[in-house]
C-alpha cells in the first residue's frame, strides 16, 4: 500500500514509527494523490471525504481540536484590525478545509457577506487584509509570509480558527483523518495505525526529540493541549456540523456518507 501525510506537526503522533514508507505532502497534494490513484490511504483533509462518499476512514484517530489549535490562524495585517475591516483574505493553498471553514465562521457566525471579501490564492494585487495559514508556518511568530516583512513589519492579531469554532458550535473539530480510497483496508493496517498514535502519545517525552522545528516543551505542549487525536462520537458530531454548514453555503454537492474500516 501507498500511504501519505501531511508534512507539519501535528501528524507526528499518526506516522512515527510506522513499519511503511509514508509519502508527505501538503493536505491539498494529498487529497489529489488520493483522487488520481498514486495514494492508496492519507491523513487526508476531511473535504476529501465530503467530496468522495465512497472513500472510507480509519476509525478512532484524527487531527482536530476542540479549541485553540494554534496551526490554523487568520492574521490581521494591521494592527487594530478587525474582521469587519477585513476586504481582502489571502488563502493558505494547502488546505480546502481550513478555508472553507474561514467561510462558514465569516457567514453564519460573524453574518459577513463573503461576496464583499476577495478570496486570493496567489498573490496578483495589493497586499490583502488579512492572511489564512496552516500547519508549521502559523504557529511560528511572525509566520514566515513576506506580507509581514515589509518595511520590517508585523501583522496584527490573529484568529484561532479551532477556538472559534468551538466556542461558537459547542464540538470538536476535525480537520483531517486517514483517509483510503478503497472499500476494504487489512485488519493489522487499521490496527496499527490505531495503536501507532496510541503509544507516540503515551511515549510523548521520546515523540517530540523527533522533531526540530519547535522547542520540545512547545511540542508537547501543542501535541496534548492543542491538537485532539480522538475520533469519537462527539467529533463525529462536530464533522456532520461542519457538513452540514458547508452543503447550506454552496460548498460541496455530496451528502455525507461515512464508512469505517473495520477493527481487527
Amino acid at each position: 500500500m501507498r500511504f501519505g501525510a501531511v508534512p507539519y506537526l501535528n501528524a507526528l503522533p499518526l506516522i512515527h514509527g510506522l513499519p511503511w514508507e509514508v509519502r508527505q505532502a501538503p493536505p491539498a497534494a494529498l487529497d489529489r494523490l488520493l483522487k488520481i490513484g498514486e495514494l492508496d490511504l492519507a491523513t487526508a483533509p476531511i473535504v476529501t471525504l465530503f467530496e468522495n462518499p465512497d472513500y472510507s476512514v480509519v476509525p478512532g484517530v484524527a487531527i482536530g481540536c476542540r479549541g485553540p489549535v494554534k496551526s490554523v490562524r487568520l492574521i490581521f495585517q494591521k494592527e487594530g484590525m478587525t474582521l469587519g475591516d477585513v476586504g481582502s483574505i489571502y488563502l493558505d493553498m494547502e488546505s480546502k478545509t481550513s478555508a472553507m471553514l474561514l467561510k462558514i465562521l465569516l457567514h453564519f457566525k460573524y453574518k459577513i457577506d463573503l461576496a464583499k471579501i476577495r478570496f486570493d490564492h496567489p498573490l496578483p494585487g495589493p497586499d490583502p487584509d488579512a492572511v489564512l495559514l496552516i500547519g508549521n508556518k502559523a504557529m511560528q511568530n511572525p509566520p514566515p509570509t513576506p506580507l509581514f516583512d515589509k518595511e520590517g513589519g508585523r501583522g496584527g492579531r490573529f484568529l484561532d480558527l479551532g477556538e472559534e469554532w468551538t466556542s461558537w458550535t459547542g464540538l470538536p473539530f476535525v480537520f483531517a483523518t486517514w483517509i483510503g480510497r478503497h472499500p476494504q483496508l487489512e485488519k493489522n493496517v487499521v490496527e496499527t495505525l490505531i495503536n501507532t498514535c496510541k503509544k507516540n502519545l503515551s511515549s510523548i517525552d521520546t515523540l517530540v526529540t523527533h522533531q526540530t522545528d519547535f522547542p520540545e516543551d512547545q511540542t508537547r505542549k501543542y501535541l496534548l493541549q492543542n491538537v485532539s487525536y480522538h475520533l469519537g462520537d462527539q467529533e463525529i458530531e462536530g464533522l456532520k456540523r461542519f457538513h452540514s454548514y458547508a452543503r447550506e453555503l454552496g460548498l460541496i454537492n455530496h451528502e455525507l456518507r461515512l464508512h469505517f474500516y473495520p477493527r481487527g
